[in-house]
């Protein structure tokens, strides 16, 4: 007979298991399960609490990630913007506005509003804590860092151009370009 508890041999007659003490009882297996002295093989199952907190885990990722897929492509005009800023290219820059920028903000004031934020031209890496999109209209929310390594906190404001996103606003601290 086998111990129920650690796998041990028991020798016929024994009252308790000569390795871990348990009391020999009619429960003991008949079935050497553990031949070498190794303790029971143990169930594959999950313990619930265990499976709800991995679904839980499960779930949020999943949300975040879709939330990241589906608000990603408000970023990449503001990447394409910056990098034509970066490289001085001016009018690729205007370029990535909405047509309702375009006609509140002329690209002289577009200058104008460069030249009083020259650290614009300066960004290095952005990043953004807030998107959001509902109705046509995306927002990002966050920072933008420049070569120096300060930060600018940052709203952009996106609009959906014929399954294009725009930007429709650029608001910094204290000033903003914006058609509203």
């Amino acid at each position: 007979m086998y111990c129920k508890d650690c796998g041990t041999l028991v020798p016929d007659g024994a009252r308790f298991c000569p390795k871990c003490g348990t009391e020999v009882t009619a429960g003991g297996s008949q079935s050497p399960q553990a031949e070498a002295g190794s303790p029971p093989a143990k169930s594959g199952k999950m313990a619930m609490w265990k499976k709800i907190v991995l679904g839980f885990v499960a779930i949020i990722v999943l949300v975040v990630s879709l939330a990241l897929f589906l608000t990603g492509s408000l970023v990449d005009p503001v990447d394409k913007q910056l990098a034509a800023l970066r490289s001085g290219d001016i009018d690729t820059a205007y370029s990535m506005t909405s047509d309702a920028f375009k006609k509140a903000v002329s690209r002289e004031r577009f200058v104008a509003f460069l030249k009083a934020n020259p650290s614009l031209m300066e960004i290095t890496d952005h990043s953004f804590s807030t998107r959001e999109v509902g109705d046509g209209i995306g927002t990002l929310k966050g920072t933008l860092e420049t070569k120096s390594g300060s930060k600018i906190p940052v709203v952009y404001k996106l609009v959906d151009e014929n399954g294009e996103w725009k930007i429709l606003s650029i608001t910094l601290p204290k000033q903003g370009v914006s058609n509203n």
